[in-house]
């Protein structure tokens, strides 16, 4: 009962107040205390400077007179005053009466610690400035405190009982005003039913205050708690109905899903997940998730635990055995629905698995060979690297495969590509691996092959196997291969080392004339830095008005004059000195820059012919023009618009091209040729004899003349074989209303038997090297006088 009371209301506001009123009565008694003492402190000093007024002239008699009897019936007199504890009256320094009360005390307790005696200088009655004694008084303290404690005791009983009178009316206020009500709340709220609607009575008189608003506030709380009774049960009518529904989606779903602990054992699965794993539905205990037949089990483990760990959804494929050689592949969806519990989603992703796995397979195929492509390659390599054993990496081109390809067709050309590949891999271990790198380009992995002198035993047979008749019906073919190799780790450590200096000596292979085989060294490295630096040069030689232009005479045969010149570019390098064409143009038109190149040779051929012929000399001049610069690059209005700005007539300019440059593209060849002949431009084609034509295709292309290639001519006065081509072509060019120009001639031999076969014109060393523009002049006239 006791303790009930103590957590009543009545109980904390009692203890409450009562705290509150000592606390306050506590606090006043110090403060009256206080100011009690400072008050007597002030009235005792009063009455003692009243007191020595009083007896202060009487004093200074004494003292005046050393009358000791004076001075003391005169101390025994202040000594009565209760206020007084000790007196004391000395002249000139030597006491003459004292007196003390009994049991006295001069120092106080702690009430009053301050006050000091009073001393009083006596001066003379005859004299107001001559001092004869002086007086002192000691105040009684005890007498004071004990003033003052009577004092205190008095206030502090009469504010206790004000205190005890307040504490009391106000518990009573508060047991009235506050407590009753509340606790008359307090029971109704026992027995009040909330669910059924009742409401809390607002006590009489207290509508308006808290008490008042309380009683609402719990009312509407009361309401709420119906309202969240009803909702609850509501949603947990919705729950079961979702339940129900989820059981049935559950069961009937396409997808597998099962509940799995994070120990694996399965707690429950649907028909679906049964049908795709091969577990019986009506099992009574099935076996751990990752006992099922997976290819790797420790994946779904991990899977399991990191989903719980990382408290998210994880994901991921896997193989599931269903036989001996037969398998499928699930794609399982992990999440979390407890601290211990995952949910998975099962689906077969084994078409897509099926499909992505071809896709990766023709990512590294070669759709045409059916080998490795360049990606596959690569790949490889890095594999061939991270074994860190010695390998040998091929890379073989074929030599001349772009122009069968142009002159032939892409199906020739596959189908030797095709015919390449079965021969290399007939010349290979099961262990090697073979890849189509390019265009034209095999790549072969050597595994095990680290001396120069095992990959050169097998490269001869690489060559060998290349090199032997293409036999493709209507269109027979013999090839080379240009072979470059590069070891490992000797060559290089990583792949694009190795692929660099493989590439390399690909390169030094094709320099020296195809059909062999070459090593990488590191004096490749240095060239093809150079020839990087070189094309860096090539790229600023025109700004830098670094090119000239060299005229070789082009000579009438039957007069002996000289009617043109071929221009010849030339390059004078800053550092290098003369750069021969050979070493740039093909750098020129691998780069692109031979377009810009060509159009500078336009112009300066048109400004050095527009000065021959203001001196009186009448020339023309054959330009070469490269496969990249027709038709684009070189178009019909732009030659007019260049040699009509020079004043050079169409005539006087003849273009040259190579069989290459009329296989590449037939169709678009001729129709620049039909163009540029139409308004005067003379046509040459050059090097004739030396591609894939025949003399048929005269026929096709419009030109003016043909040009034999010096090859043919050099040999034709010790190679009969020679020598009938040269006639076949000067008699069947003649036949067909073109003229003849036969290059190199260097000897009279030759210049006898071109003019015996009825060639229109020549050129060579015979008749002039390529001179500067400024030695053409003098040129002409040695060669017609030699006529």
């Amino acid at each position: 009962m006791f303790l009930h009371f103590r957590k009543s209301l009545v109980f904390g506001t009692t203890v409450g107040v009562v705290g509150v009123a000592l606390l306050i009565g506590l606090l006043f008694k110090l403060v009256a205390a206080d100011f009690s003492s400072e008050r007597a402190e002030r009235n005792v000093t009063t009455h003692l400077d009243q007191l020595v007024d009083t007896i202060e002239s009487t004093a200074s008699v004494a003292c005046f007179a050393k009358d000791a009897q004076l001075a003391k019936e005169l101390v025994n007199g202040v000594i009565k005053n209760i206020e007084v504890a000790r007196v004391t009256i000395t002249a000139d320094g030597v006491p003459l009466a004292k007196a003390e009360r009994p049991a006295a005390s001069t120092r106080g307790s702690g009430l009053i610690t301050t006050l000091p005696t009073l001393k009083r200088t006596l001066m003379s009655p005859f004299d107001a400035t001559k001092a004869v004694g002086e007086i002192s008084l000691e105040p009684n303290y005890q007498h004071m405190e004990h003033a003052i404690t009577e004092q205190v005791r008095f206030v502090g009983l009469l504010l206790a009982v004000q205190l005890v009178v307040i504490a009391v009316a106000v518990m009573g206020v508060v047991f009235w005003v506050v407590v009753r009500p509340i606790k008359a709340m307090s029971d109704r709220l026992h027995r009040m039913n909330a669910t059924a609607g009742e409401q809390l009575a607002i006590p009489a008189r207290h509508e308006n205050n808290e008490i008042g608003r309380l009683a609402l506030d719990i009312n509407g709380l009361a309401n709420k708690l119906v309202l969240a009774l009803r909702d609850e049960h509501q949603l947990r009518l919705q729950r079961e109905m979702e339940e129900r529904k989820y059981r049935g989606i559950f069961e009937n779903a396409d997808s597998g899903i099962f509940i799995v602990d994070r120990s694996g054992r399965l707690t429950s699965w649907n028909h679906s997940f049964s049908r795709l794993t091969a577990l019986p539905t009506d099992a009574a205990k099935a076996p751990p998730l990752w006992e099922l037949p997976w290819r790797e089990p420790d994946m779904i483990t991990t899977l399991i635990d990191s989903c719980l760990v990382d408290d998210s959804t994880r994901e991921d494929d896997f193989e599931l055995l269903l036989g001996a050689e037969a398998s499928c592949w699930l794609h399982i969806a992990a999440s979390p629905i407890g601290p211990e519990t995952v949910q998975g989603i099962v689906s077969d992703v084994t078409t897509r698995k099926r499909a992505e796995t071809s896709a990766r397979e023709m990512a590294v195929t070669d759709p045409l060979t059916g080998l490795g492509n360049r990606p596959a390659l690569e790949q490889h390599l890095l594999e061939s690297i991270r074994a860190e054993e010695p390998f040998a990496l091929m890379i073989a081109d074929l030599d001349g495969f772009k122009r069968i390809n142009d002159a032939m067709g892409f199906p020739i050309g596959d189908q030797i590509l095709v015919i390449a590949a079965t021969r290399l891999q007939d010349c290979l271990k099961h262990s090697d691996w073979l890849a189509r790198a390019g265009s034209d380009e095999f790549a072969i992995i050597l595994p095990g092959i680290g001396t120069v002198e095992a990959a050169s035993r097998i490269g001869e047979r690489v060559l060998d196997a290349l090199g032997r008749p293409y036999d493709i019906p209507d269109a027979p073919a013999l090839l080379g291969a240009s072979i470059g190799i590069s070891l490992y780790p000797r060559d290089g450590g990583d792949l694009p080392t190795l692929l660099r200096n493989s590439e390399l000596a690909v390169d030094r292979a094709r320099a020296a004339g195809g059909r062999n085989c070459q090593f990488f060294d590191a004096q490749m490295v240095e060239a093809a830095a150079q020839r990087r630096r070189l094309e860096a040069d090539l790229r600023h030689a025109i700004v830098r008005n670094e090119f000239r232009l060299y005229y070789q005479p082009i000579i009438d045969l039957a007069s002996h004059r000289m009617i043109g010149a071929e221009a010849l570019i030339r390059w004078q390098h800053p550092q290098r000195g003369l750069v021969p064409p050979d070493e740039f143009i093909p750098l020129a038109e691998e780069t692109g820059f031979v377009i810009e190149l060509g159009l500078w040779v336009v112009e300066e051929a048109c400004r050095q012919l527009a000065l021959w012929r203001a001196d009186g000399l009448d020339l023309y001049l054959s330009l070469n023009v490269s496969a990249r610069q027709i038709p684009d690059s070189l178009p019909l209005s732009l030659l007019l618009d260049i040699s009509g700005r020079h004043g050079i007539p169409p005539s006087a300019l003849a273009l040259e091209i190579t069989e290459g440059v009329l296989m590449a593209d037939a169709t678009q060849g001729i129709a620049w040729l039909s163009a540029v002949r139409s308004v005067g431009f003379r046509t040459y084609l050059d090097d004739f004899g030396t591609g894939y034509s025949s003399l048929s295709y005269l026929k096709r292309f419009p030109m003016n003349v043909v040009k034999i290639d010096k090859s043919f001519v050099r040999d034709m006065g010790e190679d009969s074989s020679d020598r009938a081509l040269v006639s076949a072509i000067i008699a069947m060019t003649r036949s067909l209303g073109l003229a003849v120009v036969a290059e190199g001639v260097e000897t009279t031999a030759q210049l006898g038997l071109l003019r015996g076969m009825g060639c229109n014109y020549g050129q060579g060393y015979y008749f002039s090297r390529p001179l500067p523009a400024a030695e053409i002049p003098a040129a002409r006239a040695r060669i017609d006088a030699a006529g």
